[in-house]
């Protein structure tokens, strides 16, 4: 008797836990994001410098997660990355550099507040960076890669339905900026 006391209990169970709602912006999400990527470089020496930025049309992927805190408050972390950002080139007399954006990564911690019931502002930190391709009057390096480092962002979020939002992120590092739109998907 004490048996099918226990096989019962342990049965229906999962089924209780799996029948409750799970709270808002909680939980495993993955999505598209894209957007403009931000760089640049700076050619001259400490008396004499010239800073030379550019932007071009970034595209990529991210996955998360974030697990409620409290009533309001999520925390959790994301890894992202993207590809693509355009170039930026300094044209001298007879030469030029030229900075053309490959891919990038972030690898943050990520805190939300729940706003209402639909709307989630959130901050991140952690670490990333972007590789380019460099040229100098025409010889290419390969191996551009550009500074890794601490990055921070804000961002906002919004459900379109259950399990399906959009969001508007900013994302900064020492040498580069990022401004994208996602569309995460909770699972």
């Amino acid at each position: 008797m004490r048996i099918l006391l226990a096989a019962t209990l342990l049965t229906c169970l999962p089924a209780t836990a799996f029948a409750q709602e799970k709270p808002a912006f909680s939980g495993v999400y993955a999505g598209p994001e894209a957007g403009v990527l931000i760089h640049g470089f700076r050619l001259g020496d400490e008396n004499s410098s010239r800073k030379y930025v550019g932007a071009g049309v970034a595209g990529g992927g991210f996955a998360g997660v974030m697990l409620p805190a409290t009533e309001r408050l999520r925390l959790g972390g994301e890894v992202a990355v993207q590809a693509g950002g355009g170039t930026v080139r300094s044209q001298e007399l007879f030469a030029f550099y030229e900075q053309k954006a490959r891919w990038g990564y972030s690898v943050t911690a990520r805190a939300g507040y729940v706003l209402g019931d639909r709307t989630m502002v959130f901050a991140e930190a952690g670490y990333g960076g972007y590789r380019y391709d460099v040229r100098l009057a025409n010889v290419i390096d390969d191996d551009g890669d550009g500074p890794d480092g601490l990055v921070g962002g804000v961002g906002i979020e919004r459900q379109i339905s259950r399990n399906v939002g959009v969001r508007l992120r900013a994302q900064a590092g020492s040498e580069h900026g990022r401004i994208l739109l996602g569309l995460p998907i909770r699972f």
